[in-house]
């Protein structure tokens, strides 16, 4: 099997060069961005409770603490705000939406790359498929005879490159959809927790 395999790669032509570059940035690209995600929802929300909380205690300075002893989208947009209630408190709603906004960014950092390879992959595959019944046809015209035989070797390179395009479009497509959806429940969870933090400022201000 592990031979038959590498001899229908082997036909597949130079297509297959550029899409398995594309499989790999796919993989790492995915595998990446899991690790980024990795329980982002569950510590935004144990950090905005703990930080309400310490806000509602009036206890600024365990507030800040908490924000600078985790590194965590959360952590980052609501450390930047805290740090500017004592000295410029007009500025701290500006600067937790701004770095609400800067974070929703990160998080979907490098997913344009997977949504391109979704979209690129099948033309790269049918690339390979009109290069290899272009070979086919030269081959039947250099030879002057025709039949199965000559014309198969450039439709099975045609046939599995247009195989290979469609098959890391598709799992690139899958892999940026499943990442979309993990990016945007932790933006929207971000987003609650810097209205609980605006929630908990306002009281904190009247005290």
């Amino acid at each position: 099997m592990p031979d038959n395999f590498s001899a229908m790669l082997a036909q597949g032509g130079l297509t297959l060069y550029p899409l398995g570059l594309c499989s790999i940035i796919t993989v790492a690209v995915f595998l990446e961005r899991l690790w980024y995600y990795r329980g982002a929802v569950e510590a935004t929300r144990a950090l905005t409770a703990r930080v309400v909380g310490s806000l509602q205690d009036n206890d600024l300075p365990t507030a800040r603490a908490i924000c600078g002893n985790i590194s965590s989208p959360a952590s980052r947009a609501l450390g930047g705000a805290l740090g500017l209630l004592k000295r410029k408190p007009e500025r701290v709603a500006q600067t937790l939406d701004i770095s609400r906004l800067q974070e929703n960014l990160l998080l979907k950092e490098r997913l344009w790359l997977l949504g391109t390879i979704g979209s690129m992959a099948p033309f790269i595959g049918l690339f390979g498929t009109v290069v290899g019944i272009i070979k086919a046809f030269r081959h039947m015209a250099l030879t002057g005879s025709g039949g199965f035989a000559v014309v198969a070797a450039g439709i099975s390179e045609a046939l599995i490159a247009t195989a290979a395009g469609l098959i890391v479009a598709i799992v690139s497509i899958i892999a940026y959809n499943y990442l979309m959806v993990r990016a945007n429940r932790i933006a929207t969870e971000l987003k609650l927790s810097c209205e609980s933090l605006a929630g908990a400022l306002h009281d904190f201000d009247e005290e």
